[in-house]
């Protein structure tokens, strides 16, 4: 027995596609700055670059998370 969903899922599973693209853009953003680091004059340039990453990193990995709960939302309604 499944239990209904909430208002809340309900508006999230609306923005799943949304979610996907933005996905799509960090990471695309993210495996640009390899270019950039491949390319870095000094460490200190470098760790800058790593920290946009990081950051970045942080992001992809929080929308993918929220993209399993909404389709594992989906398959439960």
């Amino acid at each position: 027995m499944h239990t209904p969903l909430t208002e809340e899922q309900k508006e999230l599973i609306t923005q799943k596609e949304s979610f996907i693209a933005q996905k799509a853009t960090l990471l695309k953003e993210y495996k640009s700055y390899q270019n950039d680091l491949e390319y870095a004059a000094d460490n200190f340039e470098e760790s800058l670059i790593e920290n946009k990453r990081e950051k970045l990193a942080t992001q992809i990995r929080t929308l993918g998370q929220q993209i399993r709960e909404i389709e594992s939302w989906e398959s439960q309604a």
